[in-house]
């Protein structure tokens, strides 16, 4: 199944422009802990550059300073539960594709986030610009 699901998704790079999704259960800019405590040094003034800026994840997708992945196919597995996503990630130059799955958390606004190469998911909770949250 994964490398189906790997080939779906080489299959996507070629046509990643035209095939973007937003993934519509984002609602609103979400990142983990410390990439959240980033955004907020950020905005109190810090100088944005390589190793001061976040990494950010909103219905587009993966946002950073060097990075970026865009969502190009989205899946709903568990209706308003779970989703997996194709996405299309670039590095620089460099162009991959990427695997993801999203839970929610049924009582709070966050998501367990994993890439199919992760051991273990990373905890996204709302973060959104000049909000404290």
């Amino acid at each position: 199944m994964r490398k189906v699901l790997i080939a779906l998704a080489l299959a996507a790079s070629t046509t990643a422009v035209a095939a973007q999704e937003r993934a519509t259960f984002l609602a609103g800019q979400y990142a983990t802990a410390d990439q959240c405590e980033k955004l907020r040094k950020i905005e109190a003034g810090t100088p944005k550059n390589v190793s001061t800026a976040p990494e950010l994840l909103d219905a587009d997708g993966f946002h950073g300073w060097e990075s970026d992945c865009r969502f190009t196919k989205v899946f709903e597995h568990e209706p308003g539960r779970s989703w997996a996503a194709l996405m299309i990630c670039s590095d620089g130059m460099t162009a991959t594709p990427g695997l993801y799955a999203f839970m929610k958390d049924a009582a709070e606004d966050r998501f367990e986030v994993s890439h199919s190469d992760d051991k273990e998911p990373a905890t996204y909770t709302r973060c959104d610009a000049k909000k404290g949250n």
